[in-house]
């Protein structure tokens, strides 16, 4: 049994296990570890987890809500390619999202997420030495989780997420092509966490956000 199986099997409620569905699917999508154009399998994903298609399906419906899949009927289900058009409006929204992390049910003790920061920050200066699209994804979209739990707001955090997935690809594809613009991402974003643990070592959420919408705008088209 794989971990998402196990992941599956200790869930306590449907709705428990539809959300580990959707994590894992959003994962692979927004690291590209299931690129544009990449066709996915309810079969092939239910023998994979161990599970029936009928949660994959509610998951996979939701996705295309999402705009990270699409499904053609007769063909298949595949990954979207990123909507230029909606991207530049997609990224406001993104950063005025981030705004509200801070002002909406702000914690009261963001302490717990000095060590996630610090453990990030580490990360990134030991792999930034031999750099990798993959890996790059899987440190951003760990950061900006652990910023959005700067709010005890359920819902905004989830719409957080929401405009997070339908961002994070944009700079992942320029990454894929360039090893340069590789290096330096790996040098922003190590910044990005320093700025970040020592904005959240002192409790100053307000710095936080402003760390993190700088980082936003400086990634968007």
């Amino acid at each position: 049994m794989n971990t998402v199986a196990r992941e599956l099997d200790a869930a306590q409620t449907v709705q428990d296990r539809l959300n580990v569905l959707c994590d894992v699917l959003c994962f692979r999508i927004c690291t590209l570890r299931y690129p544009p154009g990449f066709r996915l399998s309810e079969t092939a994903l239910a023998e994979e987890f161990a599970c029936s298609r009928t949660p994959l399906r509610r998951v996979l419906a939701w996705l295309e809500r999402e705009e990270l899949i699409s499904s053609r009927q007769g063909v298949g289900t595949f990954v979207t390619a990123l909507d230029a058009s909606n991207l530049g409006q997609n990224f406001v929204v993104r950063s005025t999202l981030e705004r509200a992390v801070v002002d909406i049910d702000p914690i009261d003790d963001p302490t717990p997420l000095v060590a996630r920061f610090e453990d990030l920050q580490d990360r990134c200066a030991r792999l930034k030495a031999q750099p990798g699209v993959s890996v790059f994804a899987e440190l951003d979209m760990e950061a900006f989780d652990a910023f959005v739990e700067v709010t005890g707001n359920e819902a905004l955090r989830q719409s957080c997420k929401s405009y997070y997935g339908r961002t994070t690809r944009h700079q992942l594809h320029s990454l894929a092509k360039d090893h340069v613009w590789l290096e330096a991402a790996y040098d922003n974003l190590c910044a990005h966490l320093s700025n970040m643990h020592s904005a959240v070592a002192a409790a100053n959420l307000e710095a936080a956000a402003y760390y993190q919408i700088a980082y936003t705008r400086m990634i968007a088209p």
